[in-house]
């Protein structure tokens, strides 16, 4: 009789459906390295991305050096890795050298995406999905969260930067205009571009050599009017008077 509750339980497991992970964050994502390759990875982490994140991303790639100092990544979905390689130096190009500071990072891509989600909302600006990326700032130990805001067909409308410490939006930069709001008055059309030097520098020709043009043609006209001898006055026939 135990004997069959225990296949019964065997059984009942196996046809129960298996459990759905969440999508994970990035510092989960980072975490999860940490957990199945080493806890001393967490300060050797260099770069995260993530794309088409609704809000978070599907697929994680964390990339980090590893304990030869060579430039790893890893694909992390479902709370495992998936994928992992070496990254050779000559395709290294765009991937930040400089350690993530994993104590001071305050902001997870959840609050990331609060962030840039408001700052779209203040620009009347709409977007699909985003791209995420951590790394620090140039020439900084400081790291920052760049989002880049996507359509519905993957244009890009938008980019904004989010301190990975303090959580303050850094820059926004967008690429669409505003949103037409109901009732409200219709945004101007853009300005025209300003003519570039070169272009001013043809008009002032095209002009001068206008001006030039007429200055010449009155000049010659009045020469011509002064050496020119004033034509005789035409000769009336008279019939002779009848002799």
């Amino acid at each position: 009789m135990k004997t069959s509750v225990i296949r019964l339980l065997a059984i009942a497991s196996l046809l129960a459906p298996a459990p759905l992970f969440a999508q994970a964050t990035g510092k989960e994502a980072m975490r999860i390295v940490a957990r199945d390759r080493g806890a001393d990875y967490l300060p050797r982490m260099l770069h995260l991305f993530g794309e088409n994140g609704l809000p978070q991303p599907a697929i994680w790639r964390v990339v980090a050096r590893d304990r030869q100092n060579l430039v790893r990544e890893f694909y992390v979905s479902k709370g495992a890795i998936i994928a992992e390689g070496v990254i050779p130096p000559a395709k290294a190009n765009g991937i930040s050298g400089t350690h993530l500071p994993i104590d001071r990072l305050a902001i997870d891509s959840t609050q990331a995406f609060l962030k840039a989600e408001q700052a779209a909302r203040a620009a009347k600006v709409g977007f699909d999905r985003l791209h995420y990326q951590l790394r620090c700032l140039e020439l900084s130990t400081n790291a920052a969260w760049f989002l880049t805001l996507v359509d519905t067909q993957g244009l890009k409308v938008g980019e904004v930067s989010v301190g990975a410490s303090t959580g303050t939006v850094l820059t926004q930069t967008w690429f669409r205009r505003p949103l037409a709001v109901a009732g409200g008055p219709t945004p101007p059309p853009p300005a025209p571009p300003a003519p570039s030097i070169w272009e001013k520098t043809k008009n002032g020709l095209n002009r001068g050599a206008t001006g030039v043009r007429t200055g010449v043609g009155n000049t010659a006209g009045w020469i011509q009017r002064k050496v020119t001898p004033a034509p005789a006055p035409p000769t009336r026939y008279l019939t002779p008077p009848a002799r």
